[in-house]
């Protein structure tokens, strides 16, 4: 084996690695062609051209980015509401009550009020739509079932735990 064979078998394994995602693609673009390689690149990669790769690795499709949507919204609406519930929670089955303050309704009545578009949005998403990839409605579905899940625990453990 000489020096000329070794890099032979360095060619052909540069040319025979296929990229599966645009990332991998550009970084093949930009490290593995030039003078290792057999086939040159067609064009040089930019600064301009990462800013694509980037904007089309974060493209909004497939299971989780559905998931993640509503989580967007309960996460930070069950902490307000454990806050609010800890300092504020009124709950009284027998004798009178003290009124709660106006703002006291108000993180319930987001979460309950923004069901409906999530739920109309899974609606729109069912099996593989054009706009977003396959599993997006479900992943939407299943996190508005997780985030009012948790924005129901944070609340009552606001409302009955020691803070």
């Amino acid at each position: 084996m000489t020096q000329g064979d070794n890099i032979e078998e360095d060619e052909s394994k540069i040319d025979r690695f296929q990229p599966k995602t645009l990332a991998m693609k550009s970084w093949k673009k930009k490290y593995l062609a030039g003078d290792k390689s057999k086939n040159k690149p067609i064009a040089v990669s930019t600064p301009i051209e990462n800013i694509g790769v980037l904007e089309q690795l974060r493209t909004d499709d497939g299971w989780e980015a559905g998931f993640f949507r509503p989580l967007k919204l309960f996460l930070p609406l069950s902490i307000i509401s454990f806050f609010n519930e800890s300092i504020n929670g009124v709950f009284c089955i027998w004798g009178p009550c003290s009124s709660p303050p106006s703002y006291y309704l108000l993180p319930k009545l987001i979460a309950f009020i923004s069901i409906f578009p999530f739920l109309m949005l899974v609606l729109q998403e069912r099996g593989e739509s054009a706009k977003h990839g396959e599993g997006y409605g479900k992943g939407v579905f299943w996190g508005v079932v997780v985030g009012f899940l948790m924005f129901i625990l944070l609340s009552v453990w606001g409302l009955f735990g020691e803070w």
